[in-house]
């Protein structure tokens, strides 16, 4: 089994470089203003979604994903308004703003590959969860990002969703 868990983290270090790789090339102010508007929309969606209905899980999801989209959307848009010339073309990245972009780009890629490795590993077939399981990236990575647990009364609406979701 080994050999698959190498293989596992070879594939996980292969897309955070391509990632990380398309960051240096766009730099990565759109990604992080993208990401904040979709976490300011999220917590927003949470606590508009509680203080409509405290007890309707449906619309407490519904509320998180309309209000995430809407803040990656606005974020998006701050984003292209940000890097725009006077002249309607976009700037090319300097190098603090490439810098920015390996790492939310990379970070991005590899909180991806964690998720998707978890769904794996839960409900893929038994050789690729063991060998996803057995990924030493995967599992430092899983180390140190915060459980929903760990969330849960930090973002309101969350224990709902993780009580929907089962065990956290």
């Amino acid at each position: 089994m080994g050999g698959t868990d190498v293989a596992v983290d070879l594939v996980v270090l292969v897309v955070v470089a391509l990632a990380a790789w398309r960051g240096w090339r766009r730099g990565g102010t759109a990604l992080v203003l993208s990401l904040a508007g979709a976490v300011a929309g999220v917590f927003l969606g949470g606590a508009l979604a509680t203080w409509w209905d405290a007890s309707s899980t449906v619309l407490l999801v519904v509320a998180i994903v309309v209000a995430g989209l809407i803040g990656l959307g606005v974020g998006r848009r701050l984003a292209d308004a940000l890097a725009r010339r006077g002249d309607g073309r976009i700037a090319r990245p300097h190098l603090l703003e490439r810098i920015v972009g390996v790492v939310a780009h990379g970070g991005l890629a590899l909180v991806v590959c964690v998720a998707i490795g978890t769904a794996l590993a839960a409900v893929g077939p038994a050789g690729l969860g063991d060998a996803v399981r057995g990924s030493s990236v995967l599992t430092t990575t899983t180390a140190h990002l915060p459980t929903p647990s760990q969330l849960v009364d930090r973002v309101p609406g969350l224990g709902r969703v993780v009580a929907v979701g089962g065990p956290a």
